[in-house]
């Protein structure tokens, strides 16, 4: 239950709604305890009738009795309407509530949770749990309470009236309630089990759905579906095991409820014969059994349930417990302007990685500079960027901005000042329009338009049959690699940031979009800082700076001329990337 109320602590102002239900549910329990007794009344009545014949008196009793039978009934009804409104409400509340505080504890972590983890994974974590706690605190709400407080008034009441029964009664209650108990204990490495297969399943199905052209190009459907299909039949086994488990438990439970019943009535019947009870003590019995059976199913399905929400919360519990590994100084101010970037020995290892990606890279940036980034794939160009983006902490060494560690300023205002362009763009499955908006939700439609006009982004967006309106499909799959860039460059030109990263900005794309590319890019950068990464020298001749790395380390370090006149890997690299020469890559060079 640990982790159950860890979740309820998300919630403290549901506290007084929850409550309410709870009190009127307390309620209905209370006035479903005078029936039984109101037909023993009219029952004995009419029994002792039968010998000394029909009163008026007795008539005008039993017409009293009903008609408070019926003023319970209406009662009942109405207080089932206010409870069922109120649960209701207080359900959808809840769920909606606690998925507010998982996603913003989510936008909270760092960049490398979210490499490690599968969002198929995480968002069947969120759902399932979410959905699972909501349905929780609604069971508790629209009657676990009250049913345990209605089993208790029934027990204590049968002890003053028919001890004997109520001593039989108490023994047997809290039997069938432990089989409940220990069948969830039982069964919760089950419950585990089978909800880590949900997760791996509905990842499989996400990076499927995300993925969706390639694993058609490679015509592997069958192969992602054999790999859903494992964790769908895991779970299938786990649930089974639980359901024989289920089985037998319920069995258990059900045998001990006939022989309570059987039991009961045996002595009360016994007792009428000998005139210690009446006949009405029977159907007092009777009826009051079955409430106790009736509060008894939902009981025993919150008990079991609550184990179901116990594992589910504890796997949203432990996403919880997931502290950002990149986090603002309480100090941390609001930088307003970019004047520099150094960095000072930046070393850096990727968490659960045995070697450092970068290794003493030291090198300045003053504003309104262009740094070029180039080397062959994987010796922590992006990496570099990452870091600037504050996405994760140098291992060790400093970085600088206007001569102060970064640290002194919040990420947000960090990211604030910095615009991205890279070659593989993410869209949302929004319109063009929304896409272009994400970069400055504020921005007015001439500013949106004039922006992707800057970008050449409405050559195509103007033949659309919605223009800007047009979905773009699940991370921009309706649209070409070149228009593609252009809607990010058009977002860049947007949030008009004063630092641009380009990471592989135009390395696949044909001439002719390379071109309106180029000129967007051009237009972006103008007067701007900027950091571009490129594997095609000829894109980066202009750079102020350029700075080769290998194997995580500065080789050379100039701008274009002085590194030819070194006549080292830069140069050597730029002369076999001639329009002569087979080799355009530096990665095709070096394999």
């Amino acid at each position: 239950m640990k982790n159950i109320w860890r979740l309820f602590g998300l919630i403290p102002t549901y506290k007084t709604r929850l409550l309410k239900v709870v009190l009127i549910n307390t309620a209905l329990g209370l006035v479903a305890l005078l029936v039984p007794i109101i037909y023993k009344y009219v029952l004995d009545s009419i029994v002792g009738a039968v010998g000394s014949g029909f009163t008026a008196e007795v008539e005008a009793k039993i017409f009293t009795a009903l008609a408070m039978l019926l003023g319970i009934y209406l009662v009942n009804v109405a207080f089932e309407y206010v409870s069922e409104r109120l649960g209701d409400f207080l359900f959808i509340d809840v769920m909606w509530e606690i998925r507010k505080k998982m996603f913003r504890h989510l936008s909270t972590l760092s960049i490398d949770y979210y490499e490690q983890n599968r969002s198929g994974e995480i968002l069947e974590k969120i759902g399932n749990g979410t959905m699972s706690f909501a349905r929780w605190v609604y069971m508790i709400a629209d009657g676990t309470l009250s049913t345990l407080i209605s089993i208790l008034l029934i027990l204590i009441f049968l002890w003053f009236e028919l001890p004997v029964v109520g001593l039989v009664m108490t023994i047997a209650m809290p039997l069938i309630i432990y089989i409940s108990v220990f069948r969830n204990l039982k069964t919760k490495p089950l419950r585990r089990e089978w909800m880590k297969r949900a997760e791996k399943g509905m990842g499989e199905i996400g990076e499927t759905l995300s993925h969706v052209s390639t694993v058609r190009s490679f015509a592997q459907e069958s192969y992602k579906l054999d790999r859903y299909s494992k964790e769908v039949d895991g779970y299938r086994i786990s649930r089974l095991r639980n359901a024989r488990y289920e089985w037998g438990f319920n069995a258990g439970r059900g045998v001990l409820q006939m022989v309570t019943i059987v039991l009961s009535i045996a002595i009360v019947a016994i007792g009428a014969i000998k005139g210690t009870y009446t006949v009405g003590d029977i159907l007092l019995v009777s009826l009051y059994f079955q409430q106790l059976r009736g509060n008894l199913g939902p009981l025993s399905r919150a008990i079991s349930e609550t184990g179901d929400i116990e594992t589910a919360a504890e796997r949203m519990v432990e996403i919880l417990d997931i502290q950002p590994t990149v986090v603002d100084l309480p100090q941390a101010q609001t930088l307003l302007e970019l004047k520099s970037i150094q960095f000072k020995n930046v070393s850096f290892q990727y968490p659960g990685k045995e070697a450092k990606i970068l290794k003493n890279i030291s090198f300045m940036l003053s504003s309104g500079q262009t740094l070029a980034l180039v080397g062959p794939s994987g010796v922590g160009k992006t990496t570099i960027t990452k870091l600037l983006l504050r996405f994760y902490a140098p291992t060790s060494g400093k970085i600088l901005i206007n001569g102060e560690p970064i640290e002194n300023f919040t990420q947000d205002s960090v990211r604030g000042l910095i615009g991205t362009v890279m070659q593989d763009v993410a869209l949302f499955n929004e319109t063009i329009e929304e896409n272009l908006r994400f970069a400055r939700p504020k921005a007015t439609e001439e500013e949106i338009r004039s922006a992707a006009k800057t970008a050449h982004a409405d050559i195509f967006i103007d033949k659309l049959p919605l223009n800007y309106k047009t979905l773009v499909g699940e991370r921009g799959i309706k649209l070409s690699g070149g228009e593609k860039q252009r809607v990010a460059i058009a977002r860049a030109i947007l949030r008009d940031p004063q630092l641009i990263i380009l990471d592989e900005a135009t390395s696949s794309l044909d001439s002719r979009s390379e071109q309106f590319v180029q000129d967007g890019l051009h237009k972006l950068m103008s007067n701007k800082t900027a950091v571009v990464i490129a594997h095609r020298l000829s894109t980066v001749t202009h750079a102020d700076k350029i700075i080769v790395l290998e194997k995580g380390k500065v080789l050379e370090q100039g701008n274009h001329d002085q590194l030819l006149k070194k006549k080292g890997l830069y140069a050597k690299l730029f002369s076999i990337q001639s329009p002569n020469s087979t080799h355009k890559t530096i990665d095709e060079l070096l394999s």
